[in-house]
């Protein structure tokens, strides 16, 4: 079916967002198709280094890794302002994007270049126009851990990553069966990474994602496995 997409009234959003939705099932269009397999990663955190105490953070990330190259994220309550965003190889190649507070992305991460969806979400293999909250909510946990989730971090961490086993994937065009979740605002591919500093599109030198990157910190991470 086609989707008609939501008007994006955030004057922030408009760079880097796909209007149309075009395509199809797969490539970022709007066919329907069976369920697709995904790992769930949440993190919970803090848009500082000092960071707080599990059940109280700020900002709130839902990320979706997909089998077919695809990425959805829901943003939940979130407080980050500056630092660095997009979708980039080691290299610097790659795209940039905007992100704000209570909203959902999808993007095709397999290659190095992308169109960022906003107000969206994949099911059946298919970018839907509309909004999605956080499964778990827009604010922290009300308890830790959820049931069928595999807990990877309960406590207030600064400058560092856990490993996430993912759902075997392509992500910049290389095959991937573990992500890397930095506490600085970013999911790294290929190794993970504890850099706070002068983050860039080079910097960490690794395939990435990242979500207004910066000195920052996480008390909470997660993850799940399902399809939709």
């Amino acid at each position: 079916m086609i989707c008609t997409p939501a008007i994006i009234s955030n004057p922030f959003q408009l760079p880097y967002i796909n209007p149309t939705f075009g395509g199809t099932s797969g490539t970022g269009g709007t066919g329907g198709g069976s369920p697709v397999n995904y790992t769930l990663i949440r993190w919970e955190g803090t848009s500082s280094a000092g960071g707080t105490s599990p059940g109280s953070s700020t900002c709130i990330y839902e990320l979706y890794l997909f089998v077919n190259g695809f990425a959805e994220l829901r943003l939940g309550n979130w407080v980050n302002f500056g630092g660095q965003q997009g979708h980039y190889t080691a290299a610097g190649a790659g795209t940039a994007f905007s992100l704000i507070a209570q909203t959902s992305y999808v993007w095709n991460a397999s290659g190095t270049t992308t169109t960022l969806n906003a107000q969206a979400t994949y099911v059946n293999g298919a970018i839907s126009a509309g909004n999605a909250s956080p499964s778990l909510g827009t604010g922290p946990a009300s308890s830790w851990t959820p049931a069928g989730w595999t807990s990877l971090q309960n406590g207030n961490v600064d400058d560092s990553f856990v490993t996430v086993p993912i759902t075997s994937t392509t992500f910049f065009g290389t095959a991937r069966t573990s992500a890397f979740v930095g506490s600085n605002s970013y999911v790294t591919f290929g190794g993970g990474s504890s850099q706070y500093f002068g983050l860039s599109t080079t910097n960490p030198a690794l395939d990435k994602f990242m979500f207004n990157a910066a000195d920052r910190s996480y008390q909470r991470v997660g993850y799940q496995t399902g399809s939709k």
